[in-house]
């Protein structure tokens, strides 16, 4: 009887040392099971069965964003907020082919954050006062002189922006819709500008 009293006694720390070990383990898998997503305000066309617009999703703030081919449970995106989530991720036994092999749940929406959103193809740009004479292939030709930052030098606008009328001695911020043109005209520009909106007009 005292042997079998002195193996138990040698038995129980081990037992619970591997109890111990089995708790730390199933929660680092649990951990692990977790992570953290910045989902940005705006959507992006891809590709996945058929064309589709992607959440952009990235783990780091300092990273690029990148395409989110499937959906997060529980968790409702709206446009023009940068959100912060805690999610967790279950692996799918049998996925279909053309599915993810990742099951994303909600866990925890941390922030939510109104983003000044701009689309892919609009631009802000700055229009000087004056015009300058420039050549372009139909002829001379009288161009405006536009640039994206204050800080950059004037260039030669060759086209013209639809819905924006030009007036001499004002400086202009607009902002504008860029749309890629087919077929264009060998003399003319290969992008459309659209005025979406006149921020400023200062006179110079």
């Amino acid at each position: 009887m005292k042997i079998l009293a002195t193996i138990l006694k040698g038995t129980a720390p081990a037992l619970a040392l591997f109890a111990m070990t089995q708790c730390t383990t199933t929660s680092a898998l649990s951990s692990g099971d977790e992570k953290t997503f910045i989902v940005g305000p705006q959507t992006a066309d891809c590709t996945g069965v058929a064309p589709m617009k992607c959440l952009q999703v990235k783990e780091k703030a300092s990273e690029n964003w990148t395409n989110f081919y499937t959906n997060i449970e529980g968790f409702t995106y709206e446009p023009g907020y940068e959100y912060v989530l805690k999610v967790k991720t279950e692996k799918i036994a049998n996925p279909p082919a053309d599915g993810s092999s990742i099951k994303y749940t909600l866990v925890k929406q941390v922030s939510k954050v109104k983003k000044e959103t701009v689309a892919a193809n609009e631009k802000t740009i700055i229009v000087g006062p004056q015009t300058v004479d420039c050549s372009a292939g139909a002829g001379r030709m009288k161009c405006m002189q536009v640039k994206e930052k204050a800080s950059e030098s004037w260039t030669n606008f060759y086209s013209n922006i639809e819905g924006f009328t030009y007036e001499p001695g004002y400086e202009y911020v607009l902002k504008v819709k860029t749309e890629k043109i087919e077929n264009p005209p060998a003399d003319a520009s290969s992008i459309k500008y659209t005025l979406v909106e006149q921020v400023s007009k200062t006179k110079k």
